[in-house]
């Protein structure tokens, strides 16, 4: 099947500096692919390129095969002409125009009717549930409502490919979280093919059909998010994603060296000789040693507390284990500094990545 946006050793440079280094992607219509990493690693630079808002150095961007971008041919389709609707950051409002006339302001420019212009404003409005505030200016809204508008005044277009560019980080906690699920029920309902940039993790699994990890102007894995977060590729994953034990190891006969002194039963299956074992901390128990009852089948280590945090429905534990290999996991009480512990997982808990 072919794909509806692609592009191909996609590259784009500033100077010396090379931002993009032979990027490959395929979305199929109705996708969602968000693009995760953090500062510096091309991720806007490339939404950009997708956009046309900046030329590619070389390599192809085409759309239901159609070629928008393709240096070697001399082939640049504008912004303008690939109508593909763009919400940014900062919103980017008129602020002497009303929420409508925001709107309406891309389709003007389209050469829309008045009776359709309407008609498609209306419709946007309806659909970020805004229509109430069609009269007023951007000065006289919250952040989130501003953000709504610029997602309606992107709908409005009738885009092809809608393209965030990290649309929430100016929100706070509770609006950013509001605004997420608005926006996943939109791409859901409306069936948008969609390009979404965000450094954060949340974000990224709760809208992604697919999440593209960055680093460095390449993409290091494309995975489904389940598989991204339970399956990372190599050590950079493991360690982007967050909140998981990492350790280097080495395999010494019939056990796991980690830290070179830790020794851990392997699991079944094969067991590259060296690299990093990789455990998130919610398979992790952390328990009192005297509260401990019979685990068959699990790792289980003997440790002491040395930092824990209270988060509400649980406790997250901080215990080492011996040669520095301190492990993060959650008990379902506080447990003081110095406290004896078992530290248990089990063993399909394992997984191992590469240096």
């Amino acid at each position: 099947m072919t794909a509806f946006l692609s592009c191909k050793r996609l590259t784009k440079r500033f100077g010396d500096l090379e931002v993009l280094k032979g990027i490959d992607l395929a979305l199929e219509k109705g996708e969602c692919l968000v693009l995760l990493g953090g500062s510096g690693c091309g991720k806007t630079t490339l939404l950009n390129v997708l956009a046309g808002l900046l030329p590619a150095d070389s390599g192809r961007v085409c759309l239901n095969d159609r070629v928008l971008d393709e240096p070697a041919t001399g082939t640049h389709v504008p912004a303008r002409k690939r109508r593909f609707g763009m919400v940014f950051q900062d919103f980017s409002l008129w602020p002497n125009m009303t929420v409508a006339e925001n709107i309406a302001f891309g389709l003007r420019v389209q050469g829309i009717g008045n009776g359709e212009r309407k008609r498609r404003v209306n419709e946007a409005l309806e659909q970020v549930r805004m229509t109430a505030f069609m009269d007023q200016l951007p000065s006289r809204l919250s952040g989130g409502q501003q953000q709504r508008v610029a997602i309606a005044r992107a709908l409005a277009v009738r885009p092809r490919v809608l393209l965030f560019d990290e649309p929430l980080s100016a929100l706070d906690a509770r609006l950013r979280e509001e605004l997420r699920n608005e926006i996943d029920r939109l791409i859901r309902e409306y069936e948008m093919t969609a390009v979404y940039v965000t450094h954060d993790q949340i974000e990224a699994f709760s809208l992604a059909d697919r999440v593209a990890l960055m680093e460095g102007g390449h993409i290091v894995q494309i995975d489904q998010p389940e598989v991204l977060y339970n399956r990372p590729a190599n050590r950079y994953v493991a360690e982007f994603l967050g909140a998981a034990n990492l350790f280097e190891y080495q395999r010494t006969g019939a056990s796991l060296a980690l830290n070179g002194e830790l020794s851990l039963p392997p699991p079944a299956g094969t067991v590259p000789d060296v690299g990093h074992l990789v455990v998130h901390r919610e398979k992790v128990s952390i328990t009192p040693s005297e509260k401990v009852n019979g685990a068959a089948g699990q790792v289980d280590l003997e440790g002491i507390c040395r930092h824990q945090a209270y988060l509400g429905e649980r406790c997250e534990v901080f215990a080492e284990a011996g040669s520095g290999a301190v492990f993060r996991g959650f008990s379902s009480e506080r447990i003081p500094t110095g406290t004896s512990v078992r530290i248990r997982f089990a063993p399909e808990a394992m997984h191992f990545v590469s240096t």
